[in-house]
């Protein structure tokens, strides 16, 4: 969705900005492409920020889906309109479009409902493989977990999967084994890596 908003709102941007700037680009009828442009934009792109504006009015709340809903829907149906009635529009604003520069046609905004949806889907697209690489970071972590654990049971050395120890266990930790369960030193010494809990990869006494 962001890479279909990117390609359709480009051309929409570069026309917006080059208004009166490029004769090519100031055709008559310009402003029926921006709307051809745009409307797969709003319409498939930036549908999930209208529905989520809907659920969110239905429950009589606002959120940030709202605001891109509010905002860019205003752009598009008031650019939508002065493109199908651009006389009603120039008629309403009387000599101040002519001085302002655009001539017969009534000033649209397409880019700024395209541009917006993009830019807002890029950042969506942005956190989510943030998200995803954290998701990879923590399974990585969790799999330095020690699977199993030497206990003490009725004198002898078992090592059972960590999931069977029980409060109450003695449980053998050797050099350089990994600690597999919380738990309280009753005997002896050492220094242990901590690095999975702190970040700390120096031993700890």
């Amino acid at each position: 969705k962001f890479w279909v908003a990117a390609i359709l709102s480009a051309p929409v941007l570069v026309i917006a900005m080059a208004h009166g700037n490029i004769p090519l680009l100031d055709f008559a009828g310009v402003e029926w492409l921006q709307l051809a442009l745009t409307t797969p934009v709003v319409f498939y792109a930036g549908a999930q920020f209208y529905r989520g504006a809907w659920a969110a009015f239905r429950h009589r709340a606002a959120d940030m889906n709202t605001l891109i809903a509010v905002g860019t829907g205003a752009a598009y149906v008031y650019s939508v309109a002065a493109t199908i009635l651009p006389g009603f529009f120039m008629a309403a604003a009387g000599s101040d479009m002519a001085a302002m520069g655009h001539g017969a046609a009534a000033p649209v905004y397409f880019e700024a409902a395209s541009v917006i949806i993009a830019l807002i889907l890029l950042g969506r697209l942005l956190e989510a493989r943030a998200k995803g690489r954290t998701g990879e970071a923590i399974r990585r972590l969790a799999g330095l977990q020690a699977k199993t654990a030497r206990v003490v049971r009725d004198g002898v050395d078992v090592d059972i999967p960590v999931e069977e120890v029980l409060a109450g266990d003695i449980v053998l930790v050797r050099p350089g084994e990994k600690v597999p369960v919380d738990g309280i030193v009753e005997e002896g010494a050492s220094t242990i890596d901590e690095s999975m809990l702190t970040g700390e990869s120096l031993p700890v006494e």
